[in-house]
């Protein structure tokens, strides 16, 4: 088979249909309503999706996606006859793989310098900048909070009086010498201490987070994105749906909603991302149901900065937490071992060891990251709307959803459409609250780098 050339190339994947004809779901629709984006960004998407594949197979060194990118490329991935016979073999002439990341710092550097390239290489190929919606810039795109949550002097000093303490006390009980009776004595002091200095350091870190939210909070917001990072895009969706009804510019209509007076043109100060949509593909009089408008609402209206990055920083593994517990458990299985090797019952210290373990997964739970980060922004934003109680009702519906509104007829059809069609469980993967994938690179022909350039997963080539 001869090659192609670029030109030739560039043609055949600008003609490829990435919706198989054959299939009930197509990926532009699975792609739209999985990641709340609008029909036109998800063109958008899909778009610069081959353009990077376009990038990938005539650069040497390959090309890093976007986070935008990433989710269309896995998408695309599940649609296997599609992608691996239709795209790969009979249109690109070449296979492109894709790898699991290999994580780190020195891997995280290498892929964000590797974004940078892309974009370089993107600009020059088409003569254009890459759209910012889609390829965000490089320093944007590795835009993180470095902050340490942990005090570090505070720590050092706390786990440094606990070793010392721990280490006078066994020689000066004898404690490895004691029998069985004993030794359980003592060793629940050791716990109980070790509890203690566990919620101690955790209390610690509450504080040095809540100055850490706060410094980064941004300094204005909607009230669609603020929603959005507090109870996922569901929520935040239906927070415009309310803001439309209570507007006059929507009506509930028996399974769905109808159009009542749209405005002529969308103003500059628009912020609901619901509306956009409607002017451009909607008229006066037109219904609409509720998952036909989750697929309009435009994603990035719903997404701010600086909420991202709080995001991404609640994500960060908090490895200092297991210093304590871990100190403790080492002693407990200290004298397991020697147990063990004498032939002594272990088992009232192995329940013990279970006891203290579970109680500091309790107390670390309560102090996790994720959780810290969304009560606390959530805290703010319920002081803001006296916890609901303000004269704002799509403010109060973003707090307390439908309980907001279940005293008004206008509203009581809201209760159940959106308790049926919101989901249950929801998980932030790094990129969004409902697509869960993994993180990986691709490479042409047989072989390809991985990583996560840009912040997201991925790449091709090199």
């Amino acid at each position: 088979m001869n090659k192609l050339s670029q030109q030739e190339l560039w043609e055949k994947i600008q003609n490829f249909s990435l919706d198989d004809p054959y299939s009930s779901y197509p990926l532009s629709k699975k792609l739209a309503q999985q990641n709340n984006w609008s029909v036109s960004f998800t063109q958008q998407a899909i778009e610069e999706y081959k353009r990077f594949i376009f990038l990938c197979c005539i650069s040497p060194i390959g090309a890093s996606p976007s986070e935008i990118v990433d989710e269309v490329w896995h998408m695309h991935l599940t649609y296997t006859q599609n992608y691996w016979i239709d795209f790969c073999k009979n249109t690109l002439q070449q296979d492109l793989h894709h790898h699991p990341s290999k994580g780190g710092p020195e891997e995280k550097l290498k892929h964000v310098n590797w974004y940078a390239e892309t974009l370089k290489l993107y600009e020059a190929t088409f003569q254009s900048a890459p759209p910012a919606s889609v390829w965000p810039p490089a320093n944007a795109a590795s835009s993180t909070i470095d902050e340490d949550i942990y005090d570090a002097a505070f720590l050092k000093r706390v786990v440094l009086i606990f070793s010392v303490a721990l280490l006078i006390f066994i020689p000066a009980v004898n404690l490895y010498h004691r029998k069985g009776p004993d030794f359980l004595l003592y060793y629940s002091i050791i716990c109980m201490a070790g509890l203690a200095i566990t919620w101690l350091t955790q209390k610690n870190k509450e504080q040095r987070l809540q100055q850490i939210i706060f410094a980064n909070m941004p300094q204005q917001f909607t009230v669609f994105e603020i929603t959005r990072f507090i109870h996922g895009p569901h929520r935040s969706y239906q927070t415009a749906l309310v803001d439309l009804l209570k507007r006059g510019i929507i009506e509930t209509s028996g399974s769905g909603y109808r159009i009542l007076d749209l405005p002529l043109s969308q103003e500059a100060a628009e912020k609901n991302p619901l509306l956009p949509a409607l002017i451009n593909g909607y008229k006066n009089g037109d219904p609409f149901s509720y998952l036909e408008g989750l697929g309009l609402a435009d994603s990035d209206a719903l997404k701010h900065p600086s909420f991202e990055k709080l995001q991404r920083f609640s994500q960060k593994v908090d490895y200092p937490k297991l210093i304590i517990p871990g100190i403790v458990l080492l002693a407990g299985i200290i004298r397991m071992l020697q147990g063990i090797a004498n032939d002594k019952p272990v088992g009232f210290l192995i329940m013990m060891m279970a006891v203290f373990a579970g109680i500091s997964l309790l107390i670390l739970s309560m102090f996790s990251y994720t959780k810290m980060v969304k009560d606390m922004v959530e805290e703010f934003w319920e002081r803001q709307n006296a916890a609901g109680a303000s004269d704002n009702v799509v403010n109060n519906f973003s707090v307390l959803g439908t309980a907001a509104v279940a005293g008004f007829a206008e509203y009581a059809f809201l209760s159940s459409d959106f308790n049926y069609y919101t989901p249950q469980h929801q998980r932030w993967n790094g990129s969004d609250w409902t697509s869960v994938s993994s993180c990986g690179g691709s490479s042409g022909g047989g072989g390809c780098g991985s990583g996560c350039g840009g912040g997201g997963c991925g790449g091709c080539g090199g």
